[in-house]
């Protein structure tokens, strides 16, 4: 028999009651600081940006495109990234994103916490090589992995976390095809991957939403 909230025990109504009264609890919240974040940017912006944006918001584009930020705002548990959301939405004058940039940062945001935030905003600190690949490369390793280590991420951690955020395309993968392990005893190993120009200007936007959070 299918379980439905018809033919469920009068606890199943309950507990879907709660879930329910839950839910949109959270996403109130969730919602209610958005908005007090893009109203810190609105503070800052000049007489000309406001009405652009307030003629935006007015648009059935504009209304689309505010839903899809509502619903990475939804989704996401970090105060940074929200804070980052409102300055992408606001089109912060200190960053110029293109539609896909936009695009990208909008569906990443979704999955990203505090946690894998961090580890991004690490893997800028880490030295890039530029020759004979098509883009920067970097990559974590035995030599550099105690500065990884010593902020709580082990092995394990370093490879899901760039996998994921190649997957959710903030990196890029290794243009040297090499991500893995050493030969032999496993001592020597290493995560590569792309970090362009794009994840580092992504990266500044996270960092600045970090700045106003501590300001506010």
């Amino acid at each position: 028999m299918d379980i439905t909230i018809e033919n469920s025990t009068e606890l199943g109504v309950g507990i879907y009651e709660l879930m329910k009264k839950t839910i949109y609890k959270v996403q109130k919240k969730r919602l209610k600081k958005f908005l007090r974040c893009v109203d810190l940017r609105y503070e800052y912006m000049t007489l000309l940006e406001q009405a652009e944006l307030n003629k935006k918001i007015n648009t059935e584009e504009g209304q689309e495109i505010l839903a899809n930020f509502a619903e990475s705002i939804l989704k996401t548990t970090s105060d940074r990234v929200c804070m980052a959301t409102a300055l992408l939405y606001c089109e912060d004058r200190d960053f110029n994103f293109d539609d896909t940039e936009k695009i990208t940062l909008i569906s990443a945001m979704k999955e990203l916490n505090d946690d894998i935030l961090d580890f991004f905003l690490e893997t800028a600190n880490l030295s890039r090589q530029e020759v004979r690949t098509p883009y920067p490369r970097a990559g974590i390793n035995k030599q550099n992995f105690e500065r990884f280590s010593k902020k709580r991420w082990d092995k394990e951690a370093v490879f899901v976390y760039v996998n994921d955020l190649i997957r959710l395309r903030l990196l890029l993968p290794d243009p040297a095809s090499s991500v893995g392990a050493g030969e032999g005893s496993g001592q020597d190993w290493s995560a590569s991957f792309g970090i362009t120009n794009r994840s580092l200007k992504m990266i500044s936007l996270f960092r600045k939403s970090e700045e106003l959070l501590i300001e506010a």
